[in-house]
């Protein structure tokens, strides 16, 4: 981000200080942008198009778009899968500051950080007088310091940035018609998205949009590309075929009372016609599956996926076990993941709309439920129940026997905790983390410290401790993962050669074991399974070291 001294511009009683500008291009390697916004924020798209979600919330974007963020938005600006023309735009940052109070030697004045106007995107389209002064402003900006006449390059940074903002802040009629237009066809896309199933005709959204049924019909065809009871047609069936595959109850009737429809027979119908197969066939049929996430969920399942990410088909709980698995990537890779033709898209991320526009998508939270609970749910999404359960009675034996073995060598009372060394830090890792951490506290029913209960039972990452803090902490058997990766090999040495760690009770003992955090990263069943053999062994045939297990 290019940034100098503040350039401030006096409205009457406002003041607005330029904080920065900066320029994105988002071409065809499926990058993102985004982040934090710690100023008021406007951007500006001067090519392209793609979406803006803001907390989530999605604004469409395409040239001449303008929305604002304020502070404390957490922005993600993507570009339109299989666009060939990049997105480009320039984020405008700048700070507000409210006059408070004047005295006789001094005027005083505050930082607003509430919203100076609706959070997304404005109902007016950005002049071309605007974009040529924002591109005008990012070079001044860029290469601010360079020329000799400092003060002159503020002054004209200042003058610029007040033309600019001044622009932004109103229209011209020829921009607010045409975008007047605009804003009326998202108003009555995104009340479709959110009312399908009532319902809608489309005299009723050209009511609710004031315009006549024939220039509405017209105007969203322009604007979607499809007629109004084709795209209404869409959104139901999508909403039943999503439903198909991530509800417990698939009763036909239910789902078609829920997207708009009077019956299951009449869905059944429209569904076939749309699609091209009954319901019951798109139940049962193969799928051909993108997973970015749960792929060892998917193998226990017997189902081997079409693709997924480079980091999961590098892992090591699935090596050897992904056939022709393709690798898309990343969950931003759309155009690759697109040319697989998926049926289905298994995902964790919170935000999961920018994918659903290319497969169905079923989006599970991460680390909320038990592995086994997460294979039981995706068994049933995907007419897998019977095999979901019958791996879970396969793991519930091996759990059993594992967990005898133990208990014939280990105090029933006895207290467990995975430790993990970052170059900079030393946690105790929480449960949903993985780490082995629900064998060990499910499997073989160890129990941690109680004062690392709360942090590593509970929400949250664990808890980071320090040296001194281990003695506290300590359990009876220490686990210790090492993040190689993040410098953390040279961290554990030094901690392991103080005198705190080796007067803990569990390194005189020899009960601390060493885990390789490239398998005990992972927690789906697949993981726990090798995991669980490994456990086994370490604490029943360890070999001892003045540090522990090796």
């Amino acid at each position: 981000m290019l940034q100098s001294e503040g350039v401030t511009v006096s409205m009457e009683e406002t003041q607005y200080s330029l904080f920065g500008v900066r320029y994105i291009k988002l071409g065809h390697t499926e990058e993102a942008a985004g982040g934090f916004m710690e100023t008021h924020t406007m951007l500006l798209v001067s090519k392209g198009s793609g979406d803006l979600y803001l907390n989530g919330v999605r604004h469409r974007l395409k040239a001449k778009a303008i929305c604002y963020c304020p502070p404390g938005t957490i922005a993600d600006i993507r570009r339109t899968p299989n666009s060939s023309v990049p997105l480009e735009l320039y984020e405008l940052q700048y700070d507000v500051w409210e006059f408070k109070e004047r005295t006789p030697s001094r005027i005083v004045y505050g930082k607003r950080i509430s919203a100076l106007m609706g959070t997304g995107k404005l109902p007016v389209a950005a002049t071309h007088e605007a974009l040529v002064l924002v591109q005008e402003l990012y070079q001044f900006k860029q290469f601010h310091g360079v020329s000799s006449g400092r003060l002159a390059t503020n002054l004209r940074i200042d003058a610029v940035f007040k033309q600019l903002l001044g622009t932004l802040l109103q229209s011209t009629d020829d921009e607010e018609r045409e975008e007047d237009w605009l804003e009326r066809m998202r108003l009555a896309v995104d009340y479709m998205e959110k009312h399908f199933a009532e319902a809608i005709t489309r005299n009723d959204m050209a009511k609710r949009v004031g315009l006549t049924p024939e220039h509405f019909s017209v105007s969203f065809k322009r604007a979607t590309g499809s007629g109004f009871t084709e795209y209404l047609t869409r959104l139901r069936l999508e909403k039943a075929r999503e439903e198909l595959l991530s509800g417990d109850d698939r009763n036909l009737d239910r789902i078609a009372r829920e997207i708009g429809y009077q019956d299951g027979l009449y869905l059944s119908r429209k569904f076939k016609q749309y699609f091209g197969y009954s319901p019951r066939d798109y139940i049962q049929r193969p799928k051909r599956i993108v997973a970015l996430q749960y792929v060892g969920h998917l193998l226990a399942l017997g189902l081997t996926p079409a693709g997924t990410s480079t980091n999961l088909l590098r892992a090591r709980p699935y090596v050897g076990k992904l056939g022709n698995a393709a690798d898309v990537g990343d969950a931003r890779s759309f155009q690759t993941i697109s040319s697989l033709q998926p049926d289905l898209i298994i995902t964790c991320g919170p935000n999961s709309e920018p994918l659903s526009q290319l497969a169905p998508t079923i989006s599970l939270p991460w680390g909320q439920e038990d592995p086994l609970d997460e294979l039981l749910r995706l068994g049933r999404a995907l007419n897998r129940e019977r095999e979901a359960m019958n791996w879970m009675d396969g793991f519930r034996a091996k759990e059993e026997q594992a967990a005898a073995q133990v208990a014939k060598l280990i105090d029933s009372h006895a207290t467990a905790a995975v430790y993990e060394f970052w170059a900079d830090r030393l946690w105790a890792v929480n449960m949903a983390y993985g780490r082995g951490l629900r064998n060990l506290y499910q499997s073989f029913s160890f129990r941690p410290p109680e004062p690392l209960a709360e942090h590593v039972l509970g929400e949250g990452v664990g808890l980071e401790l320090t040296p001194d803090m281990l003695a506290a902490y300590a359990a009876d058997y220490m686990f210790v993962t090492i993040w190689e990766g993040g410098g953390g090999a040279g961290n554990a040495e030094r901690v392991m050669n103080s005198k705190e760690w080796r007067s803990l009770p569990a390194v005189q003992n020899g009960n601390v074991f060493f885990l390789d955090l490239e398998l005990f990263k992972y927690n789906d069943p697949l993981a726990l399974e090798q995991q669980l053999s490994i456990l086994t062994e370490l604490l029943t045939n360890v070999h001892r070291t003045a540090y522990g297990t090796q």
